[in-house]
């Protein structure tokens, strides 16, 4: 017998494991039908990813990008002092008219667009001077994470924090040169608050790179 499902519930016994499928509906009367037939043998299971699905999956929002949102959502909500729900629907309605997509769902909408949504939420709470609750960085993918570090940059605003920041330079500019008037074009920075800016120099840059996951573009 073959049949699609998902793994729901996995325990792991003093001898074994017991492992809980979820079947769908178009498949559970035939699975009904004949897993009488299987009680009490021995059988072998064989499990397969269904590449094709998971490749579709891959395309939606996913639960880190929908998590992200409400948490950017919740602390702009409790800066202003506007009620989380019309809130939502206020910057919804807003990255619509301002971005050209068209309405949207965060239970089914493409990663894309859940990608420039949040990219909207982060540009605004810099705006309006959010503190932000945890590292926006989190749960990003690569392209995310350099698209996000240099709108930090753009925005002097903390790439930690969402605070307002100075900019350090990865790349050392050197001694006694001006900075005021060297073009830094080609030079790695980020942008860092005054605490994370004195904390980066306290532990270093690859102490510091690996406790927030940000670096220099």
């Amino acid at each position: 017998m073959k049949f699609k499902c998902e793994i729901d519930k996995i325990n792991t016994l003093k001898k074994g494991m017991k492992i809980t499928l979820a079947i769908s509906e178009d498949n559970t009367f035939e699975v009904m039908k004949n897993i009488y037939n299987f009680l009490d043998k021995p059988i072998t299971i064989e499990m397969l990813i269904d590449e094709k699905e998971q490749l579709e999956r891959l395309r939606w929002i996913t639960n880190e990008q929908r998590r992200k949102i409400f948490a950017l959502i919740k602390d702009i909500a409790k800066h202003t002092g506007e009620e989380k729900e019309n809130l939502r629907e206020k910057v919804t309605q807003s990255f619509i008219q301002a971005t050209g997509h068209e309405p949207f769902s965060l239970s089914d909408c493409s990663k894309e667009l859940a990608t420039d949504f949040i990219e909207y939420l982060i540009m605004l709470a810099f705006q309006v001077g959010v503190p932000l609750s945890e590292n926006p960085i989190e749960g990003m993918d690569d392209d995310s994470i350099e698209r996000y570090l240099k709108l930090c940059i753009r925005q002097r605003k903390c790439c930690v924090c969402g605070r307002d920041a100075e900019i350090h330079h990865v790349d050392t500019i050197g001694m006694g040169r001006d900075r005021t008037k060297v073009d830094d074009t080609g030079y790695r920075k980020m942008a860092l608050c005054r605490a994370h800016h004195m904390e980066y120099h306290q532990i270093g840059q690859e102490d510091f790179e690996n406790r927030y996951h940000v670096y220099g573009v």
